[in-house]
């Protein structure tokens, strides 16, 4: 083997400056992974947090709520419009807290789910909250007892009554006192009325007056695409372990 051979068989040397921007680039591409990883758990830590949690559930109402009252931003009937808020608000808080559930199924790894999971029972509890304010400010917009028990002849109402006495009981339940003289067991089979009291009161919003329904359908159809996507993935979790037994 001559001298050109040999040459062309050693392993040429990488120049100092090649392999230091091989070393910058490799370090800015790290870092970059972990400011992304950085960012993302302080994005889970902020919505884990029950005072993010709870600033959420107030602000809701003390944006659509109080701000406009004071900014008289209600239109030309606060009342009413005080009235019809609060039955969204507390309608589409019960929505959020049974989207949680089929969204923890549909995205097992997802930290964000996971972390927005641990205020199940909080959203659960404004939902009744709100829709409490909403019933009161419904006896108010009436005005006198007479009105009241006209009002109490149209089925909305009792709709609307049934599906607030229920989140009245999970509401007085969502706590471990409850769930440890209960049984677990019984506790999650009660709180699956929540179901009952969604269906109750979007019919209640649908029939309640003309243009309901259209902000209804919404969080209906919303419901139902997540619940069938939850049963599908679970069956078909189900039938794969079946076939490997």
């Amino acid at each position: 083997m001559n001298a050109a051979e040999i040459m062309e068989h050693e392993p040429r040397a990488v120049p100092a400056a090649q392999k230091r921007r091989v070393s910058v680039a490799l370090s800015m591409r790290g870092s970059q992974f972990l400011g992304k990883r950085s960012l993302m758990g302080l994005l889970v830590n902020i919505l884990a947090n029950k005072i993010f949690a709870f600033s959420v559930i107030i602000g809701v109402g003390f944006w659509l709520l109080i701000i406009p009252a004071f900014i008289g931003a209600l239109g030309a009937n606060p009342a009413e419009k005080l009235l019809h808020q609060t039955g969204e608000i507390a309608i589409w808080t019960l929505g959020a807290v049974l989207s949680l559930s089929p969204l923890r199924v549909l995205f097992p790894r997802s930290r964000v789910v996971n972390a927005l999971n641990r205020h199940r029972r909080a959203i659960g509890v404004s939902a009744c909250v709100y829709g409490l304010i909403h019933f009161g400010l419904h006896l108010l917009y009436e005005g006198d007892a007479q009105a009241i028990a006209r009002s109490f002849s149209k089925p909305f109402i009792w709709l609307g009554l049934a599906g607030l006495s229920i989140l009245v009981i999970l509401a007085a339940t969502s706590n471990n006192f409850s769930i440890r003289k209960l049984g677990g067991k019984n506790w999650k089979w009660l709180h699956r009325l929540a179901y009952a009291a969604a269906a109750l009161l979007i019919y209640h919003q649908a029939i309640a007056g003309k243009g309901h329904w259209h902000i209804a359908r919404w969080l209906l159809l919303s419901l139902v695409a997540l619940q069938t996507a939850r049963v599908t993935k679970q069956l078909m979790a189900r039938r794969t372990r079946t076939g490997r037994a």
